[in-house]
């Protein structure tokens, strides 16, 4: 369904459109391309311009503010009088006055241009008068030396072909100018043609610039079978007039525009289609799960913004060229939302860029927090600048971001909504905000096309693990590798995968746990997470909700058969822990629970299997997760750890296990002091807990052997922790 379908018209998007659909901010010159509503306006000017009878300067003016579409009512009027320059009934001089800088300049251009206009259509005689009545008026002597300069203007005017005879013309100073004017007056009056001069864009001129064109056919220009199609922004004028001739102010404009036309304003619904058209032809549709929240932003913020034809070509402009470059990897009625703001209210777009850290989320704040946290938001984005519709900002801005609208509106969301924000890829969301301001996804995101491949091959398991293996080798600026990301976003997206690939992804994910569980991604601090916390979220993201624990069980069962040691241990201990919780902890329901009970036994088989094979190959030595495995060999044994003992008894026995081990026993925390800026890390060693499978005192021994022998900083670090353990009886 297309953002169309929500009008009660015609679509808005057609064929037809194609081919004019530039997002350019040049004017429309035919009829088939208006889209909003000039051209009855233009063709009924047309038909009295054609209908005026015996004019003499006559002067009609066409006002509109800046972008408003006044240049392309003109292009509309001129092409409803072309027939009449066919029939030879119509001269149309266009004079581009902002071509030309200085007020010599632009008066000899405006001679030059009505003597190449009128010219052709008079006696040689009478031709040679009008040269001549703008070097008199003009005071030749004084602009003699500037006609070189003035000639690179006139050129592109294309009249340059007359240059040596409009010199001669300046220069002879034979007659006064009433009797110039009346001769080449009553050679006008003779002519069955007429001559419209246009000059348009007159506000682009300084202030004594377009005064002066103004004072040109005030006097000059008085001239019959001539008019002027003037267009320029009235109160801009009428203030120009007004600075320099405080006693007449507008009606000095009135003795010299006969009839002056307001150009009509675009409705609201042609500009709101044309908009909807222009966005959907650069974005694409919106998707029907997105439509009504995309067309709400539309009509409440973004097309309530437009208000003139110009606005609506900078903004398609705009988006045309940003849009591509992060096309799939933002929400598209956000980013459509934000274009708006930064071109329309940089300052709002600013202060929204400025503060990800207030924006993003779901917090909660009640009472005078609330309250307080209210008039920051306001001072934030209304204090600088008061945008006429803060209103509809207002409403716009809480559409963006639900934290402002807990606060503004005490509207509240559950926990849930952030995955969901997170899915649809909203300003909102963390993960996703820097993507709006830089233009570009950055390294702690994946973009739409990666993950859209992978979900189409989770079940190709060499492609997952060539996949996260890699990621988990890349670091990121912010800290951390991209295997995090990868999980964070699987977790997110975890609805969208296929049934039938969900097996072959965890048999994948289970096997390389250990290899991408890397230390870079684990939290520090009070942030406990970790690469294996994120697979367990993961998991149960993808099964949970969907399958029985029968389903999820078989599944996890057959994924632990290939699964690295690590993994192994920690999802193991886990699903058995849901049916033999710690002292204290209640048993977990059946639908919270990863297996079965009787598979949870043979999951605990599987790992004692697999732990005493490791210890005999000597990859349980090396393992980074050497002293949990411990402990959970020990859980295991019915010997009370026999075991496990006799096997660190023999790796004392070596120096570079005993360094493992110590490596292995080594733990850190993290603490911060009052008025610190950042956190301490301590070691720490437990005497107690080592002591479940190692000999305390061969191993101390072993330890200060080593210390005192070799420069080796992890063996001295744990003998340290560990006196300091002693000392201060903490375990």
């Amino acid at each position: 369904m297309s953002c169309s379908a929500m009008l009660d018209t015609q679509p808005i998007f057609d064929k037809s459109m194609t081919e004019y659909m530039h997002y350019n901010d040049k004017p429309i010159i035919s009829p088939g391309e208006d889209r909003f509503g000039i051209d009855p306006f233009a063709q009924a000017l047309a038909s009295s311009i054609r209908k005026m009878q015996s004019p003499e300067g006559s002067a009609i003016g066409i006002n509109g503010p800046w972008g408003s579409g006044k240049s392309s009512a003109v292009n509309l009027c001129k092409h409803h009088l072309a027939e009449a320059v066919e029939v030879d009934e119509l001269v149309i001089i266009d004079f581009a006055c902002w071509w030309f800088r200085g007020e010599d300049a632009l008066a000899l251009a405006f001679f030059r241009e009505l003597y190449a206009g009128v010219g052709p259509s008079l006696s040689d005689k009478v031709k040679r008068k009008l040269p001549k009545l703008g070097a008199r008026l003009l005071r030749a002597g004084a602009l003699v030396g500037k006609i070189a300069e003035a000639a690179g203007a006139v050129i592109a005017g294309g009249i340059a072909e007359k240059g040596m005879e409009w010199l001669a013309g300046l220069i002879e100073q034979d007659e006064s100018v009433e009797t110039l004017h009346a001769d080449l007056s009553r050679a006008l009056r003779e002519q069955k043609k007429r001559f419209l001069i246009v000059i348009d864009d007159i506000d682009r001129l300084s202030p004594d610039e377009a005064l002066l064109i103004f004072r040109l056919i005030k006097s000059v220009g008085r001239l019959p079978n001539v008019m002027y199609l003037l267009v320029y922004d009235r109160p801009l004028a009428e203030k120009i007039v007004s600075e320099r001739y405080p006693s007449e102010g507008p009606h000095y404009l009135e003795k010299i525009v006969q009839a002056a036309f307001e150009l009509p304003d675009p409705s609201s619904l042609d500009v709101q289609q044309h908009l909807l058209a222009l966005i959907e032809s650069i974005c694409g549709a919106a998707a029907e799960e997105d439509l009504v929240r995309f067309m709400n932003i539309f009509y409440e913020g973004v097309s309530p913004a437009m208000r003139t034809p110009r606005d609506v070509a900078r903004f398609a402009n705009s988006l045309s060229v940003s849009w591509p470059v992060v096309v799939g990897d933002v929400n598209k009625a956000d980013f459509v939302a934000l274009e708006m703001l930064r071109l329309l209210h940089p300052t709002i777009y600013r202060a929204i860029r400025q503060n990800k850290e207030h924006l993003c989320g779901d917090r909660q704040t009640g009472g005078r927090d609330r309250e307080a946290t209210a008039v920051r938001f306001n001072d934030l984005f209304f204090s600088a600048v008061l945008p006429l519709d803060q209103d509809k900002i207002r409403q716009l801005l809480m559409r963006l971001f639900p934290l402002l609208e807990s606060v503004w509106a005490n509207t509240s969301y559950g926990n849930g909504f952030t995955r969901q924000w997170a899915m649809q890829r909203r300003v909102c969301s963390s993960d996703h905000f820097d993507s709006y301001f830089r233009f570009t996804v950055g390294d702690d995101v994946i973009t739409s096309i990666e993950l859209d491949a992978f979900l189409a091959r989770a079940d190709d398991v060499d492609h997952v693990k060539t996949t996260l293996c890699g990621a988990a080798s890349v670091t990121r600026r912010s800290g951390g590798t991209k295997a995090a990301v990868w999980l964070n976003e699987l977790n997110t997206h975890a609805g969208r995968l296929d049934r039938a690939k969900i097996q072959p992804l965890l048999t994948a994910l289970f096997e390389i746990a250990d290899v991408i569980n890397v230390e870079a991604d684990t939290g520090k601090g009070f942030n406990i997470s970790s690469n294996q916390f994120r697979l367990h979220w993961l998991l149960r993201a993808l099964t949970k909700e969907h399958m029985s624990l029968d389903e999820r069980s078989r599944i996890f069962v057959q994924a632990c058969d290939t699964a690295s040691l690590g993994w192994l241990a920690d999802f193991a201990s886990s699903a058995w822990a849901d049916y033999h919780p710690r002292e204290g902890k209640e048993q977990e329901l059946p639908e919270n629970c990863l297996t079965t009970e009787l598979d949870a036994e043979l999951l605990r088989a599987l790992l004692r299997s697999r732990l005493e094979a490791a210890a005999a190959n000597g990859n349980l030595l090396a393992h980074q997760d050497l002293s949990f495995l411990l402990h959970t060999w020990v859980d295991l044994t019915t010997d009370d750890g026999a075991a496990v003992r006799a096997w660190t008894s023999n790796t004392l026995t070596n120096d570079i296990g005993v360094r493992l081990l110590a490596k292995a026993f080594t733990s850190y925390t993290w603490t911060q002091g009052l008025g610190d800026a950042v956190a301490k890390r301590v070691t720490r060693v437990s005497p107690k807990s080592i002591a479940r499978f190692v000999d305390l005192d061969a191993f101390r021994r072993r330890i200060e052997e080593l210390a005192g022998a070799d420069e080796d900083s992890e063996v001295k670090e744990f003998l340290r922790a560990w006196q300091g353990a002693d000392k201060n009886n903490n375990d």
